[in-house]
């Protein structure tokens, strides 16, 4: 009977899961959702050096590595594009079955299941067509807080799976893991305080039992898990470290720092204003526009020591930098707003709105108070209350640092959601054997909410294609054009890289699994977050040059390519600044958007 409940678990975890793939495949197509991962993948493929690169700046060594070495043994799937979806759709099916395995009730079971498939259908579907690996890691960090929260009794394989989930994460993306990590915490600390709360001395035959045993075994288990936690991100830390240790990987660390430090929290100063600061850090004003225009990857004398001097020096310009205590005060009437407004979205992305997540989650917080409160146990109603307004603080304080530091799109804030309502949901499970029908009206009622979002979120997912399918038109003519000119190099603009009509249409991005050929491109950005690391020197080599600069006077086949709406007169002031005075044609025009140019020296 046990291994037929098994069967039926996981058979039903898996057709609710297929369901999802289902939907997303049928109502989309999977994309990368931004350029970056774009990046990342022809890294990882060989698509950008030639040979798949374990370093691919963004990601920790070690599951860089791992990708890597699938693209080495077979360079003709999607490695990287099948790891983030078997990600994403492994995390829906843990959560699914933990639900099917986890609830005896067969009432509580389908509302449970009924939530999550609906919170997944109408909450988060657009995530599963348009992929980031920064989304991808927060929905593991809440996978991982409701195996925590749903666990039971002494087996070990929950938090050890629960460790892996967190590990795996912090090596896709460290940043969003730990942001996530928190509610983590949290997350422990309610299992625990709540579990602690039930184990009571008892009677038998007169003779008092202690407890005592129990709570300290108890006690230890969440050490451990604690201890698992910190010891798998620490170990990631010092095999990243080991791996970008050389000099050449510290030095671009140094430089990408700096280049952060610049384009995300400082600006570009003005050089008339400030012309006897750049003649101090020897800067001319066309090496100057090369930072406007992010293009300074053409000049190899623009180095970390100019990027940190510039940022230096803007960030003691700055006459509206506002202290930090009035920006947090200005964040929470927007935070108060995201938390309260509740609309279809319009779009994707833009403008934001966070429903049906927000409602979601706030019923959850009033069924789990609601449940709780009424908790025949008076410790239990007021430990849970308490536990409950530390995870709301929680909530709070992540959310206002990403607001005050303006760092708030929905591949962040989704993944926050997420964790809140992973949490919540573990508690009222935990409650449901008591509080039978409070729990299923809260699950019935939440599921409720995620069904009727369902037709937005299949409109919004539809709208974005076509409004993609206009981006590749223009972008699939370029690289279709890269690909007939295979015996030439190319170095395209930043800007042009990026947008195609100036912001008019989405920005550049690519499908999932089409087309798939991961050859070494004979092309490359002239600026970027890749530019002037090991792997762009690498591919410069690849492509038979020593410099950009270099080579775009001076061979034959190499070309600059911009959209029709730049003036590309920078270019020639640049190279006249350097000593080199050229002549730019005009060669092609590729989709009535892209110009390709030839840059050649006058004599």
């Amino acid at each position: 009977m046990k291994k037929r409940s098994i069967d039926f678990n996981f058979i039903a975890s898996a057709i609710l899961t297929l369901l999802v793939i289902l939907a997303a495949a049928f109502v989309g197509d999977f994309y990368f959702d931004l350029n970056d991962d774009v990046l990342m993948k022809d890294i990882l493929s060989g698509a950008y050096t030639g040979v798949p690169e374990g370093h691919n700046i963004q990601m920790l060594y070690p599951v860089s590595a791992f990708i890597a070495l699938l693209y080495r043994v077979y360079r003709g799937l999607d490695w990287y594009g099948i790891f983030l979806c078997t990600i994403q759709f492994g995390c829906v099916f843990i959560i699914l079955h933990r639900v099917m395995e986890k609830s005896q009730d067969k009432v509580v079971k389908i509302a449970t299941a009924l939530m999550f498939l609906l919170f997944f259908l109408g909450g988060i579907l657009s995530h599963f067509v348009f992929v980031q690996y920064t989304f991808a890691v927060g929905f593991m960090s809440g996978t991982a807080a409701f195996l925590i929260m749903t666990h039971e009794g002494e087996k070990k394989g929950d938090h050890i799976l629960a460790i892996i989930l967190i590990t795996l994460a912090y090596l896709i993306r460290s940043e969003m893991l730990l942001l996530t990590l928190p509610i983590v915490g949290v997350g422990i600390l309610i299992k625990y305080c709540l579990t602690r709360n039930t184990l009571s001395d008892r009677y038998s035959g007169g003779v008092q039992i202690s407890s005592y045993g129990e709570k300290k075994s108890l006690f230890k288990r969440y050490v451990f898990l604690c201890v698992g936690i910190l010891i798998g991100l620490a170990l990631s830390t010092l095999l990243h470290k080991a791996a970008y240790s050389s000099t050449d990987w510290k030095e671009f660390n140094a430089l990408f720092d700096a280049r952060t430090e610049l384009y995300d929290f400082q600006y570009i100063p003005d050089f008339e204003e400030n012309q006897d600061f750049y003649n101090e850090i020897a800067l001319s004003k066309p090496e100057q526009e090369l930072l406007i225009n992010y293009n300074y990857g053409i000049d190899d004398e623009i180095g970390t020591d100019i990027l940190n001097a510039v940022a230096q020096h803007a960030a003691k310009l700055r006459t509206d930098e506002v202290p930090f205590f009035t920006r947090l005060l200005q964040s929470i009437p927007l935070y108060l707003y995201r938390l309260r407004y509740i609309a279809y979205q319009k779009s994707y992305e833009y403008p934001m709105t966070d429903a049906p997540l927000n409602l979601i989650t706030a019923l959850l917080y009033l069924g789990t108070f609601v449940i709780y409160f009424f908790s025949g146990d008076k410790k239990k109603r007021v430990s849970s209350v308490l536990l409950l307004i530390l995870l709301f603080a929680c909530r709070s304080t992540l959310w206002l640092y990403i607001i005050v530091r303006g760092r708030d799109p929905i591949r962040i804030t989704h993944p926050l959601y997420i964790m809140e309502i992973a949490v919540l949901a573990g508690m009222i499970i935990m409650e449901a054997g008591n509080k039978k029908w409070f729990s299923v009206t809260a699950m019935l009622v939440a599921a409720i909410i995620g069904g009727a979002f369902v037709p937005n979120q299949i409109g919004t997912i539809t709208d974005e294609m076509a409004e993609r399918a206009k981006m590749r038109a223009h972008y699939d003519a370029l690289y279709e054009y890269f690909d007939q000119h295979d015996d030439s190099f190319y170095f395209v603009d930043v800007y042009t890289s990026v947008s195609a009509m100036n912001g008019e249409e989405k920005t550049f991005s690519e499908k999932m699994f089409e087309g798939v050929d991961n050859s070494f491109a004979n092309h490359d950005i002239m600026g970027g977050w890749a530019c002037k690391s090991p792997l762009y020197y690498k591919k410069l080599e690849a492509a038979g040059f020593t410099s950009m600069q270099d080579a775009i006077v001076s061979d034959d086949n190499v070309y600059v390519v911009s959209k029709t709406a730049n003036d590309i007169g920078w270019l020639k002031d640049y190279y006249k600044d350097k000593g080199f005075d050229v002549e730019i044609t005009k060669v092609d025009l590729v989709a009535d958007v892209f110009v390709v140019y030839k840059v050649s020296e006058s004599f």
